[in-house]
């Protein structure tokens, strides 16, 4: 078959099939697998040009690898705070060893085990990046956690994946690479980010003069980096990421990172396809037990340790719940990990059918769960209590009387953090990012540890001796529910919530907030102004409150006029 004809039947399948998974609203990674099963089955000469697609399989692992390392910058594993190193850390330790008993229990052996138990422990950042981003919550703490514990748990990701190169076969033997080899490929490691880092960056500017030049200079640096590793015997995929780390430092790093994905895209597919194609249907029936225990043990047993873990550093009911569901599927990086093993000798390429499924189960259930995580959370939320450890100071916190109430100390709330604390206002910040927390407790300010979406936080709150209540969270919803449990106690006092756009802002109003802070920093600046100047003057209130609704309701107008 002509190979242009066969990549064109290849993704007319695939894209036909993507279209199934698109209406449905499931990552296309799902559907990619089964259009590799589809057509393993239907076509018999399928792949006859094996070695090409193997080539590009390849190619789209090394460019993925490469991605990583150019996003893998210091300054990032330092935001990401102790909590996600902590959370991301435990997590694998935990999962990959509970996993590999699992494994061992069923009968498989001891590297097999392991490579079962880290692959089940890997959760897709790609699909949990995504799902957080449809529902607008990359901002929110639990957003934030699961975005810096991926990015822990990449690192550990490579960090196995170094690691097995230096074994062989189906035990723990050193693999059969020269001792002068392993002493070479250690020190290169070390030594080309570095060396990179030095004589790359001075000529950074004459390379981003173009930036198709950039382009192809990337490309050439990295294959030339994993072909340099493959030859020492360490695979393309530990070279391919040392070129990305290499690069990291560069300011064009983010510019080189966005003109290669759609490149690293287009040879994924055809990885995925091609794993897909080599499920088979006797294999799947051989291990349907082992399917079905490691599938409850990826969607139900890693939310669980999740759960704990979370607990027991303080977080609470709704935190815990999303991110354990971000722990519910399996990733991409788990399906390189097996590749690897296969190509390795390590693990038998049976097993690729057995992760295959896996994937395609979890991935679709985990799909579902964190879409409507909403409605399936009021049922568990009691059961999630037992996993809660309280704060020592919160309860003695809570029993004070306070004149303002602040919910959300992050951002914009800073600037009301900072006039309170000058005036020596009697007020209280609720918040649920722990690290915010612990730094206001040491700094003398009184805090209270909660989630403002829970009903729960909000009655905890003596909401009736509330001359003044300030909400900087930008959801409506939750501010909704602010509003509505402050009223029940407090007709009077002063209410100030955030909106991030003009009709929600309008429709505050129309709830009966007394100011609506937009948009975020210049707001949030200027309502503390505002409260320093008017503090609980209900009057100076309702007329800046007019003059706001009328400004909003004329820039509506002049948007739907210019429409």
């Amino acid at each position: 078959m002509n190979p242009f004809f066969e990549l064109t039947i290849i993704f007319l399948v695939t894209f036909f099939i993507a279209l199934i998974f698109r209406v449905l609203k499931q990552p296309l990674i799902i559907s990619y697998l089964v259009s590799g099963l589809v057509l393993g089955l239907l076509l018999s000469s399928f792949f006859e040009r094996e070695i090409i697609i193997e080539t590009f399989s390849e190619i789209g692992i090394a460019l993925l690898l490469f991605i990583v390392g150019l996003e893998l910058k210091l300054k990032t594993l330092r935001e990401v705070g102790v909590p996600s190193l902590i959370i991301g850390g435990l997590q694998e330790i935990v999962t990959i060893f509970i996993g590999f008993l699992i494994a061992k229990l069923i009968g498989f052996s001891d590297l097999s085990a392991f490579y079962l138990g880290a692959a089940l422990s890997f959760s897709s950042t790609v699909i949990v990046i995504k799902l957080i981003t449809d529902k607008g919550d990359l901002e929110k703490n639990y957003g934030k956690l699961a975005v810096g514990f991926l990015l822990v748990q990449d690192l550990i990701t490579i960090l196995i994946i170094i690691g097995l190169t230096f074994f062989q076969s189906d035990d723990f033997s050193p693999a059969l690479i020269s001792f002068e080899k392993i002493l070479l490929g250690l020190g290169l490691i070390f030594l080309i980010p570095y060396f990179s880092h030095r004589l790359i960056a001075k000529s950074e500017n004459f390379l981003a003069k173009s930036l198709e030049f950039l382009f192809i200079f990337s490309l050439a640096f990295g294959f030339a980096i994993a072909s340099l590793f493959e030859y020492l015997g360490f695979g393309v995929e530990i070279g391919a990421l040392i070129a990305g780390v290499s690069l990291s430092s560069l300011i064009t790093s983010s510019e080189i990172a966005s003109r290669l994905k759609p490149l690293r895209d287009f040879f994924l597919v055809l990885f995925f396809i091609a794993i897909g194609s080599q499920i088979v249907i006797t294999e799947i029936q051989q291990f349907w037990l082992p399917i079905l225990i490691f599938s409850l043990f990826v969607l139900i047993g890693n939310p669980l340790i999740m759960f704990i873990l979370l607990g027991f550093l303080g977080y609470r009911g709704k935190t815990m719940f999303l991110l354990g569901l971000t722990s519910a599927q399996i990733s991409e990086f788990s399906f390189i990990l097996f590749s690897l093993g296969i190509d390795m000798k390590h693990i038998q390429e049976s097993l690729l059918s057995l992760l295959s499924v896996i994937g395609l189960i979890t991935i679709f259930l985990s799909t579902y769960l964190f879409t409507y995580a909403e409605n399936v959370y009021p049922f568990l939320k009691d059961l999630l209590k037992i996993f809660e450890r309280k704060m020592k100071k919160e309860k003695k916190e809570i029993k004070g009387h306070y004149e303002i109430i602040l919910f959300g100390s992050d951002r914009i709330g800073s600037f009301f953090v900072e006039v309170f604390n000058k005036n020596n206002f009697s007020f209280l910040v609720v918040d649920y990012n722990l690290e915010i927390v612990k730094r206001l407790q040491s700094q003398g300010i009184n805090v209270f540890y909660g989630d403002a979406s829970e009903i729960d936080t909000l009655n905890d709150l003596n909401f009736k001796e509330t001359k003044l209540l300030v909400s900087t969270i930008p959801d409506f919803q939750t501010n909704i529910l602010i509003l509505t449990e402050y009223r029940k106690f407090n007709k009077n006092g002063i209410c100030i919530l955030t909106a991030t756009n003009n009709q929600d802002a309008i429709e505050l109003y129309q709830y009966g907030v007394d100011y609506v802070i937009m948009p975020y920093f210049l707001g949030g600046e200027h309502a503390a102004h505002l409260i320093s100047k008017h503090l609980f003057n209900k009057e100076e209130y309702s007329i800046i409150r007019e003059n706001h609704i009328s400004h909003i309701r004329r820039k509506l107008i002049n948007h739907h006029t210019n429409i």
